[in-house]
């Protein structure tokens, strides 16, 4: 033991104060990484696999919803033939505005006091300003049961021609209709 803590010494002698802090920064580094680091990216790695695991996780509940989604739309009765004429007169004057209605959601709602059912229709477009303009006062003056309840405009640039637009229409139709 006598002869490594000499050993230790005489070469320490030889690095001078300078080579010694270095060394010593050296040594402090190796155990700092043993002591820190090391842990630290062992626990990143467990985390990043427990993130993967719960992001496969999600997709797969995602899929599962989105099938049994599919399989409730399949269930769901069709439309009265009012909401359907509607909704026809409703994709005709978007035709006429030069819009396309690639998707849409639509909820019917019951109102027992007023003996109306009311449908909640969000409809995503795209397409420039007098498009929709145009689409909004055909689809409102073809269906005098059909009101606008939102309107939403957005442009990704001030200079750009096309914007985006989610449009709320309400339509209401008596119950048995």
């Amino acid at each position: 033991m006598a002869r490594t803590r000499d050993r230790l010494h005489y070469f320490l002698g030889r690095l001078g104060r300078v080579g010694a802090l270095g060394a010593l920064l050296v040594v402090g580094s190796f155990a700092y990484y043993a002591g820190v680091v090391g842990p630290r990216a062992a626990a990143l790695d467990a985390q990043l696999q427990r993130n993967a695991e719960a992001a496969q996780a999600a997709e797969m509940a995602r899929a599962q919803t989105a099938a049994a989604a599919d399989a409730g739309q399949r269930e769901q009765p069709t439309l009265a033939p009012a909401a359907a004429a509607a909704l026809r007169r409703l994709f005709d004057a978007a035709e006429a505005a030069g819009l396309d209605l690639p998707q849409g959601d639509y909820r019917l709602t019951e109102i027992q006091d007023a003996h109306l059912r009311r449908y909640q229709l969000s409809l995503p477009v795209s397409g420039g300003y007098p498009q929709v303009r145009a689409f909004v006062t055909e689809a409102l003056n073809a269906d005098p049961a059909l009101a606008l309840a939102a309107i939403l405009l957005r442009r990704d640039r001030i200079e750009d021609a096309e914007l985006e637009a989610m449009l709320n229409f309400m339509l209401y139709l008596e119950a048995g209709a």
